[in-house]
């Protein structure tokens, strides 16, 4: 009787020991967390770095295909007098000319060279008539077109102002507004779509083109076929009628990107592999210092001559 009960404690009101990170704990994970940010970083950086210099090599490529598209569509297409045949073409005109290292060349039946040009290009001088509708030898079928994309006809609209062939396409290499060296072509300029004979049109075609080299197979005993190739300045001392010798001709083109950097992730690409010496490719200077480190690829194709010189049918 009269003991007294002791009541229990309520959990509730009795303390609660709250506890966090120490000081210790929250500076290992923040450095864990700058740690995996910054490998994420670096693996960003190198993926983006990877998908430029990708785009950077399928630009190249494009690129060097274009080139090489233009000049070969063009040679075979060299000394084609018309369709139907026109008559208009002069024989006395080599198909094909050129001549090396030439900056700022002008139309004459060689090229002549004002100065020394970028990445010692060479330039080609391609001669050809094209095909007509034949109620109108001078309104083009669109079947032959020149560097321009323009068709061509089998005479010109005016043929008194541009005796010979129809078309001349001098194509070179020069700089452009950005400094940036590119392929240009000069062509016949055109009134309501047909050649008149007024003038010229210069046209760039392909960017990042460094250097144009060419060499032009020689048929010496008509048989056909190039019994070696020779540069423009070596055609010359063989006499007035070796450019009419010209069967063939070897193209190398040097085209670079535009992201420095992007080759250092190119593996495997043979770019060190030398030419053989006496090619066009051999001819190729190497790339600029200042271009170290961009994508680099230099484009070959030989490209036989279809229309037969005049060598081939009367002696020279």
């Amino acid at each position: 009787m009269g003991a007294t009960m002791s009541s229990p404690i309520d959990a509730r009101t009795s303390p609660t020991r709250l506890r966090g990170f120490s000081l210790v704990e929250l500076m290992v994970g923040m450095t864990l967390g700058l740690i995996a940010s910054a490998a994420a970083g670096a693996a960003f950086l190198n993926a983006h770095a990877a998908y430029l210099a990708s785009t950077d090599r399928v630009l190249v490529e494009e690129r060097g295909q274009r080139a090489l598209a233009i000049l070969s569509t063009l040679l075979r297409q060299a000394g084609w007098p018309g369709e139907p045949a026109s008559g208009s073409a002069s024989t006395d005109q080599p198909a094909v000319s050129g001549a090396d290292n030439c900056g700022q060349p002008a139309l004459a039946a060689v090229p002549a060279c004002a100065r020394a040009a970028i990445g010692l290009s060479d330039a080609l001088l391609v001669r050809f008539s094209g095909s007509s509708l034949p109620a109108a030898p001078a309104q083009p079928d669109d079947t032959m077109t020149d560097c321009s994309g323009y068709p061509v006809a089998a005479s010109a609209a005016a043929a008194a102002a541009n005796p010979g062939y129809v078309a001349q396409n001098l194509l070179y290499v020069a700089a452009g507004a950005d400094g940036v060296p590119q392929l240009l072509c000069r062509y016949p300029a055109r009134r309501n779509g047909l050649i008149d004979g007024s003038g010229w049109t210069s046209g760039a075609l392909v960017r990042g083109v460094e250097s144009l080299q060419l060499r032009y197979g020689l048929d010496l005993d008509q048989d056909g076929r190039p019994e070696r190739f020779e540069t423009a300045s070596a055609i010359p001392p063989l006499g007035d009628a070796a450019w009419q010798r010209v069967v063939a001709v070897q193209i190398a083109i040097a085209v670079r990107g535009d992201r420095p950097g992007s080759a250092g992730l190119v593996r495997g690409s043979g770019a060190d592999t030398l030419p053989p010496p006496g090619t066009a490719a051999a001819d190729l200077p190497p790339a600029a210092p200042a271009q170290a480190g961009t994508t680099r690829r230099v484009f070959t194709a030989t490209v036989r001559l279809r229309n037969a010189p005049r060598c081939q049918e009367t002696l020279c």
